[in-house]
């Protein structure tokens, strides 16, 4: 993430000019990891409900004032650090929404959504809880001693 004044139009020009680049030199979505269409369909969706949503909008907003100011305590902190932290709020939040996704097609379990997110169970396991405690998802039954999850708006 890049600040830029309305006023620096030649740094403007510069961080456009050096993105298009970086994204160039990528290529085409999914291509290094050989995913197929549905599978990035999936993750891209995932992605899009992510940065829509509360959470991830409030840290972004708040990393100048972290920065600058500090937060509640009054610690600082650096870009680096506001940086690790956005990502891996990013990450949670992909995750959070992958899982929404999912149990909102079928009931599934921990270990079922941890294999299809490539998650460890105790991760999913994590998101899960926070889930249920948010009232987003709920137990509906148990199968060979596995309870499995789905989201509090299906109907199964």
């Amino acid at each position: 993430m890049e600040w830029v004044s309305a006023a620096e139009g030649a740094r403007f020009a510069e961080v456009v000019t050096s993105l298009t680049e970086r994204i160039r030199r990528l290529g085409p979505l999914g291509s290094e990891s050989g995913e197929g269409i549905e599978a990035l369909r999936f993750k891209l969706h995932a992605a899009r409900a992510a940065v829509s949503g509360e959470k991830l909008r409030w840290v972004a907003a708040k990393q100048t004032e972290f920065v600058t100011d500090g937060n509640k305590y009054g610690e600082v902190f650096t870009y680096q650090e506001i940086g690790r932290l956005l990502d891996g709020v990013i990450v949670e939040e992909i995750a959070t929404q992958q899982i929404l996704a999912l149990l909102g097609q079928r009931p599934l379990s921990v270990k079922e959504l941890a294999e299809r997110l490539d998650l460890s169970p105790p991760d999913v396991m994590r998101h899960v809880l926070a889930l249920q405690r948010k009232e987003l998802v709920r137990m509906c039954e148990v199968r060979d001693r596995s309870p499995l999850y789905m989201t509090t708006e299906t109907n199964a």
